[in-house]
Parts: structure tokens; C-alpha cells; sequence
């Protein structure tokens, strides 16, 4: 036997086989390349619209907590003016109030020096009664 017709018989065959099945897979891998570069543009474009979404929610949230920050800063500044207006307030009936209570010191001292004087006088006109009872009795007891 001739060992080109031998081979041409029995390699041949199976080299054209593996040829085919190497064809096979190379198409395979073409429609796998084809199918990852599908989806990975996919997955880009929904990438880009997620990124998107994302910067205006991003957007939306800077634009919301500046809108509170204002909002926060405006009550602060409100509360604070409200605060000044009650602190100026209080003082002010604490000056009223000590007013009305040195006024009221006054008064009781004025009310407690007019009740001195009258206890003064009543002490010596008993004195005097009780002078003039024991004249009247050392005179009585005379007569």
C-alpha cells in the first residue's frame, strides 16, 4: 500500500473533519464575540442611562437640601430674631418688675416709718394717760 493513499484515506477524512469542527467553533466564537459586543454595548447604553438618571437625581437632591438649607437657615434666623424679641421683652418686664419692687420696698418702708410714728405717738400718749391717771389718783387721794 502506498502511504499517500493511506493517509489520503484514512488522515485526510479526519482532517477535513477537524477542519469543519474547527470552522464550527470558530463561527461559534464569532456569534459568541458578536453576542458579548451586543451586550456589552448594552450594558453601556444602560450604564450611560443609569449615570444619567443618576446625576439628575443627584441634581434633584442638590438642588432639595439647598432648598432646606435656605429653608433651615431662614428659621434660624427667625428664631433667632423671635429669641432677641424676647429677651428684650423679659428685660424688660425684669426692669418693670424691679421697678414695681423698689417702688413697693418704698411704699412698705414709707407704710412701716407712718407706723412708727403712730406706735410713737400712741406709746406716749399712754405715758401721758398713765402720767395724768396717777396725778388724778394723787390728787383724788388728796381730796
Amino acid at each position: 500500500m502506498d502511504v499517500r493513499k493511506v493517509i489520503q484515506e484514512l488522515v485526510v477524512p479526519e482532517l477535513r473533519e477537524l477542519k469543519a469542527e474547527i470552522k464550527t467553533v470558530h463561527t461559534e466564537i464569532k456569534r459568541l464575540d458578536e453576542k458579548i459586543d451586543s451586550y456589552r454595548q448594552e450594558s453601556q447604553t444602560e450604564f450611560r442611562r443609569l449615570d444619567e438618571k443618576l446625576d439628575s437625581h443627584r441634581q434633584e437632591s442638590q438642588t432639595e437640601f439647598r432648598r432646606l438649607d435656605e429653608k433651615l437657615d431662614s428659621h434660624r434666623q427667625e428664631s433667632q430674631t423671635e429669641f432677641r424679641r424676647l429677651d428684650g421683652k423679659l428685660d424688660s418686664h425684669r426692669q418693670e418688675s424691679q421697678t414695681d419692687s423698689a417702688s413697693l420696698r418704698n411704699e412698705m418702708r414709707s407704710e412701716f416709718k407712718r407706723l412708727d410714728e403712730k406706735i410713737d405717738l400712741s406709746l406716749q400718749i399712754r405715758e401721758r394717760l398713765v402720767a395724768l391717771e396717777a396725778k388724778m389718783s394723787a390728787y383724788e387721794s388728796r381730796n
